[in-house]
């Protein structure tokens, strides 16, 4: 009975967690707020992660007609450089630090637009920093303005400036900052940026990640100085520390990671950086995958639907296209008590809190459209669109929002924060020549290897031997990254996994039979 209560009570999701799921191609993290996924990340080793990563380049071309010019930086396509990533500091912070203080972003004034010809020559050598990740056909966005991130501070090498996030309100709090980073013991060829974390954080604690920094720094040139072009002279971390860096704050309850080798590598982190949280920091051991015990997979999957339910029976269509997001609104089963006008207020302040949820969870970015349900009422108008910008403030992306019509229609805007998680997990789908998406191989091979490890957990047979029937695709991946996943599973639950081809089956179906 005991026991039972103890399980009882652990499965009780209480205030913000972070859960780490680590396999041999591929991490995830989800944050949680009250057993709700609030955000989701994803990265795999063969799509690599480049933003925010310092290269120095080589100038391959330059293009007077669009301004710009393309560096090649060691990787698959060249890096894209606009004249304003070149002369313009304040576009490229806003776009690497969303959230953060406004003034510090003042672009200095000059005499006419300089021209791209006049700074840059082809051939010449070039330390750039990776601003957005290569989508579709397009390379990798980077800037000359290079900038350093830390848990509190933001180093600007080439900016002397001192900012301060505009979430610090507080005068006195403001006043204390400038005055640690004002005075003579900051380096006058830097300046930084203050981030809201470092609101309530002891001067020592601000001034030894400042001298980490500048060391990186001094780090950073020396590589550049040693190397030729193009060379990494420094690599930005992976999904896991770069979440812990960013989102792993005090009020977080806990971090669970479900890898012995990540959770030594997270507690050497927060060793350095924020001992303070180790103590929340615990090891998943247990037989049921991490994610299918929080009922994650299922949400997860959600994430890449087009149709999202609403409580009440409404549900939202989110259709993504090049150019412009839209989402519509629909009462669906839910036909209320009073009469339409009521029936149409409720359930759209359901989708003004659950479509900025969605926005951060599938990272729309770009022109998003939102088509609520018709109200006649002006005040059910306001208060819906008060309620979503309510909600839009929790997104740390950078939004521009438009009041609500008369029709119930809201334009905005979202800065993208990441590739898109459909991007890096789906493919054009090539039954209906381009016309719509599937899931990749190795996204189904992923899957897969998850399905077995639950069905096996679940299995009271001694000795088990199982048989993967799928696409040919899919067996090819499973024998390639996945084949790791699969070993470490054999070795598990002592079993045998015969794979078999049936290239009449859909790449997407996958039968598992258990002997």
């Amino acid at each position: 009975m005991a026991e039972k209560r103890a399980k009882s009570r652990e499965q009780v999701n209480t205030g913000r967690e972070i859960l780490i799921n680590v396999s041999p191609v591929e991490k995830r993290v989800a944050v949680l707020d009250n057993g709700a996924m609030v955000d989701f990340f994803m990265e795999r080793e063969r799509l690599g992660h480049y933003a925010g990563s310092i290269y120095k380049g080589r100038v391959k071309s330059i293009l007077p007609g669009i301004e710009a010019s393309f560096v090649d930086i060691g990787l698959d396509k060249n890096g894209f450089l606009h004249v304003s990533d070149v002369v313009d500091k304040s576009s490229v912070l806003r776009e690497m630090l969303p959230g953060e203080d406004e003034p510090a972003f003042r672009s200095e004034k000059r005499k006419g637009t300089p021209k791209i010809k006049d700074i840059l020559k082809t051939g010449e050598e070039v330390m750039v920093q990776v601003v957005k990740e290569s989508i579709g056909t397009k390379g990798p966005r980077v800037t000359t303005y290079i900038s350093l991130p830390g848990r509190y501070l933001v180093l600007t090498p080439h900016d002397k400036h001192i900012g301060i996030s505009r979430r610090i309100t507080d005068r006195a709090k403001r006043k204390k900052i400038r005055d640690i980073f004002g005075g003579t013991g900051f380096p006058a060829e830097a300046g930084c940026i203050v981030r809201t974390a470092a609101e309530n954080r002891p001067e020592e604690e601000l001034r030894n990640e400042l001298k980490y920094l500048m060391n990186l720094w001094k780090r950073i040139k020396t590589r550049a100085e040693r190397q030729s072009a193009p060379v990494t002279v420094y690599e930005e971390y992976g999904v896991v520390l770069r979440m812990i860096r960013d989102v792993f704050t005090e009020d977080v309850s806990r971090l669970v990671v479900d890898s012995r080798d990540e959770y030594a590598r997270i507690l050497k982190f927060l060793k350095a950086f924020m001992p303070s949280l180790r103590e929340k920091v615990k090891l998943y051991t247990g037989r049921t995958p991490l994610f299918e015990k929080y009922n994650l997979e299922r949400k997860i999957e959600e994430i890449f639907e087009r149709k999202v339910a609403l409580k009440s029976g409404g549900y939202l269509v989110i259709e993504q296209t090049e150019g412009v997001v839209v989402i519509d609104v629909n009462t669906g089963s839910f036909v209320g008590r009073r009469s339409l006008e009521e029936t149409a207020f409720k359930t759209n302040m359901e989708a003004a809190e659950e479509i900025p949820r969605q926005l951060m969870l599938r990272d729309i970015g770009g022109i998003v459209i939102i088509d609520f349900i018709d109200m006649d009422i002006k005040e059910h108008r306001d208060r819906i669109f008060h309620l979503l910008r309510q909600k839009l403030q929790e997104d740390k992306a950078r939004i521009s929002v438009r009041a609500i019509s008369q029709f119930g229609v809201v334009e905005m805007t979202r800065q993208r924060m990441r590739k898109s998680l459909e991007g890096s997990s789906h493919v054009e789908c090539p039954y209906c020549g381009g016309r719509g998406m599937v899931k990749s191989a190795e996204t189904i091979a992923i899957e897969t290897v998850r399905r077995i490890d639950k069905l096996l957990v679940k299995s009271v047979k001694r000795r088990k031997h199982l048989s993967i029937i799928s696409h040919p695709d899919i067996n090819t991946a499973l024998v390639s990254d996945q084949a790791r996943m699969l070993s470490s599973i054999q070795r598990k639950y002592r079993c045998k996994i015969e794979l078999k081809e049936d290239r009449s089956q859909h790449i997407e179906d996958v039968i598992i039979d258990e002997h």
